[in-house]
């Protein structure tokens, strides 16, 4: 397995090719930073990529127009794909789970209980406290019962115990 030695600033920072959009929506539960719109054009990944964020693609072809910078997986399920970067990139070292939005990355903020009662089932809404939400999508997010199961999955896509990672709860 070929280790890149791509320079980021306080961690690693990804753009995935428009095949990848699980991946990205993986890197993004585990807290990084990651570009993904199933429109993009080659040319923009590389762009990208010239701005110090990590490439990933499956085509071979685009990453010969940037080798150093552009990471090329192989295509098999998604986790397996994670799974590879995290051994590429030792991403447990950088994981911040649960701190971003899924649907467009950006970093969320903490909301208060009575300004979500509109967005989120009633149910929810009595027995939780801790609310955050997505500042450009508005989405709101919180830690119910399948929470658990999320943290398990940020586990096997790391390859690491729990006791090792910063998870919010």
């Amino acid at each position: 397995m070929k280790r890149f030695c791509i320079r980021w600033v306080d961690r690693p920072r990804f753009v995935c090719d428009v095949h990848l959009a699980k991946v990205a929506k993986y890197l993004r539960l585990l807290g990084f930073d990651t570009i993904y719109r199933n429109d993009m054009r080659d040319d923009e990944l590389i762009g990208w990529c010239r701005f110090g964020r990590i490439g990933i693609t499956c085509d071979r072809r685009l990453q010969n127009r940037l080798p150093d910078a552009i990471v090329v997986l192989a295509c098999e399920e998604a986790e397996k794909q994670v799974r590879r970067l995290s051994a590429m990139f030792d991403l447990p070292k950088f994981a911040h789970p649960f701190h971003r939005s899924l649907c467009c990355n950006r970093v969320m903020v903490p909301c208060e209980k009575r300004d979500c009662l509109r967005t989120i089932p009633k149910e929810t809404y009595r027995w939780l406290e801790a609310f955050w939400k997505c500042p450009k999508c508005g989405k709101v997010y919180w830690q119910g019962t399948h929470a658990g199961r999320m943290r398990q999955k940020i586990v096997q896509l790391l390859g690491v115990s729990e006791k090792v990672l910063k998870i919010r709860r």
